[in-house]
């Protein structure tokens, strides 16, 4: 009996008819996950089964009997195993399961959110041979409604199946799709880090936000329950199918009275209903007039719940006891983007009345990082599905090109950039400084050192005043700390670099700061002694190490007593503790400061081949005592 049930599982797995009864037989929501096990199984089981055919052989028909019926049995039991899949993930094959354990390269871009904007992003990028990972919370917008209207070709279909073929396209061109939320994203060297609600992290170039909005629907008993079919709140996607009944408009704010005439262009028999006494309270005479013009007839007694016959709406039933005959209703739900994600880069915003916080973006979708780019309903909770993709697409052509000149600034880096630091302490001049901004188009990412934000955030919390970056390069640090409220200097060697933090400035509106190119000895030249209540540097370059640690003790010269000292360093492969900036090796007098951090951590970089690196930084933070020079 026992080889039996060893030869079915085999045949029974490999046999087509046996694994489809099996499978049919499953719940909707393990059928899925059954036939993707169902694949790999008849692989193994045909070459058990050929391995045993003489036994089978032997057994005669009784034998084949049992072994087909073992091998069902093998099949269900091996899929009601599996954790239970919603319905609608079951588009995903089996292989693009989430994988905590990734490779070690970054993909060109990953996209968040596998909706309509975010495959047509990935089919485009796909088509431009890029590697592209799509992240999807299988929870798209449309989920709730049976069909979708107005997409050119597709008018009236079900909205989980436009997906599904989208994502089969998308096999054409090696973009892999996979089911999973994010928790956060963090910026690492040339990239983005993204960490998921399960602990995957993933790593990529750039990263387009497609990942739509929650519609938050008004608090009305029975609202919920009719949501995506009789209640709607597009009239373009679902008028038709409600024309000429009876239809109600749910007011929540005076916005919807205009919404409430566009809804007349489907029925002569419309209701305006109200949330609350106050909405009805600002119906103006003209809004009235307009309303009595078009036989548009208002409620002001606040509805109280939607009244449902058979699992039919058939009425609203409002605060006086009154039930209203209505077959629909027209909404406005408040519209929730899913970018929270999005908060450790603190984007740019823009608050529409009426609509919401949305994600600053340019004409081409690229918000105000310039690796970060959204499209779809994230930024717009107006766009249908034909806008979305149309607008998904373009931004993905742009996000393209700027890789693309990405890739050409890195092949150019490539061929003029040293092979080797051997000669490192002799180009660290002030000369080679200027000759390498000047020469070259900005260099850095224009976003301000993430552990820099991290420690003065931490450390000094509400504390202001004047401070100084020295070597500020193209800004970023500065800009970021007059952003916080501080009186701020930036100090470079190079008068292209200072000129490009002062344009940068310009163009971000941001005042209280100021740039120079004298360099840090001409700064103590000009100001003297303890003048600034916070002084900053990352990565000062000298042309040797003794160099370096003078600069640094100087630095400290200009903090004032109860200020701060801000150094950021890297630590070489074999550094000796002063190259890699260890506090007690600088030369600082512990008499006159205090250690308030000193740390080394590891900054994750995204190599020019999307090779992923890893390289140690050391962040050491001091404060001058009070009373000691």
């Amino acid at each position: 009996m026992i080889a039996y049930l060893l030869i079915g599982s085999g045949v029974g797995l490999s046999s087509a008819p046996v694994t489809t009864t099996a499978v049919n037989s499953l719940p909707p929501e393990r059928a899925g996950v059954a036939g993707g096990f169902t694949s790999t199984a008849r692989q193994v089981g045909t070459a058990l089964g050929v391995a045993v055919a003489g036994s089978i052989t032997a057994g005669g028909v009784a034998g084949w009997v049992i072994v087909t019926v073992c091998g069902a049995a093998v099949l269900v039991l091996s899929a009601a195993a599996f954790p239970r899949v919603p319905f609608r993930q079951r588009v995903l094959p089996p292989r693009r399961r989430n994988r905590m354990i990734r490779s070690m390269r970054a993909h060109d871009i990953i996209i968040i959110g596998g909706g309509a904007a975010g495959l047509s992003a990935a089919e485009l990028l796909g088509r431009a041979r890029r590697d592209v990972l799509v992240i999807d919370s299988a929870a798209p917008r449309n989920r709730f409604a049976p069909h979708m209207h107005g997409v050119l070709g597709h008018d009236g279909l079900p909205p989980l199946e436009l997906l599904e073929k989208g994502r089969a396209e998308l096999d054409a061109y090696g973009v892999t799709v996979t089911t999973n939320s994010i928790e956060s994203v963090t910026e690492v060297v040339r990239g983005l880090k993204l960490t998921c609600t399960d602990g995957t992290v993933e790593y990529a170039r750039a990263v387009l936000v497609a990942s739509g909005i929650d519609d938050v629907l008004p608090d009305v008993p029975g609202l919920a329950d009719h949501w995506g079919d009789a209640v709607f709140q597009c009239p373009y996607c679902h008028g038709w199918e409600h024309r000429d009944q009876r239809i109600g408009v749910l007011a929540s704010s005076p916005m919807l009275f205009q919404y409430a005439q566009l809804v007349r262009n489907w029925t002569e028999d419309l209701t305006v209903f109200v949330t609350d006494a106050g909405v009805a309270a600002q119906v103006d005479d003209a809004t009235q007039q307009r309303f009595d013009a078009r036989g548009i007839t208002l409620v002001t007694s606040p509805v109280a719940e939607i009244v449902s016959t058979d699992g039919t709406l058939t009425g609203v039933r409002t605060d006086d006891g009154t039930i209203h005959p209505v077959d629909a209703l027209g909404i406005h739900p408040e519209a929730r983007p899913r970018d929270g994600f999005l908060a450790p880069l603190a984007l740019k915003r823009t608050e529409t009345p009426g609509i919401g916080s949305f994600l600053t973006v340019d004409a081409f979708g690229q918000t105000s990082h310039p690796r970060v780019w959204a499209a779809g309903n994230v930024i717009d909770p107006r766009a249908n599905v034909p806008s979305s993709m149309g607008q998904a697409s373009m931004t993905a052509g742009m996000l393209n090109t700027t890789l693309v000149n990405e890739d050409t600034d890195n092949a150019v880096h490539a061929l003029t950039a040293p092979t080797s630091h051997d000669a490192w302490p002799d180009v660290a001049d002030d000369g080679f400084w200027e000759t390498t901004y000047s020469q070259a188009p900005p260099r850095w990412s224009g976003r301000p050192n993430p552990a820099l934000v991290r420690v003065l955030t931490e450390e000094l919390g509400a504390s202001r005043g004047r401070a100084v970056d020295i070597g500020s390069g193209e800004g970023a640090d500065a800009l970021w700390l007059a952003t916080q409220g501080w009186d701020t200097l930036g100090v470079e060697v190079s008068s292209t670099a200072a000129r490009r933090s002062r344009d940068a400035a310009t163009a971000a509106g941001v005042d209280g700061v100021t740039f120079t190119d004298t360099g840090l000895v001409g700064l103590l030249e000009s100001t003297g002694d303890h003048a600034f209540d916070l002084v900053t540097t990352s990565y000062l370059h000298a042309p040797s190490q003794d160099r370096r640690s003078s600069l640094l003790l100087r630095a400290g010269e200009l903090v004032t007593p109860g200020g701060h000292l801000f150094i950021l360093s890297h630590v070489m492969p074999d550094a000796t503790p002063e190259e890699s900036g260890a506090v007690d090796a600088l030369g600082f007098d512990e008499d006159a400061w205090e250690i308030v951090r000193d740390e080394t951590v590891e900054r994750t970089i995204i190599g020019y081949d999307r090779e992923l690196g890893g390289h140690p930084d050391r962040i050491v933070l001091l404060r001058r005592r009070w009373g000691k020079p």
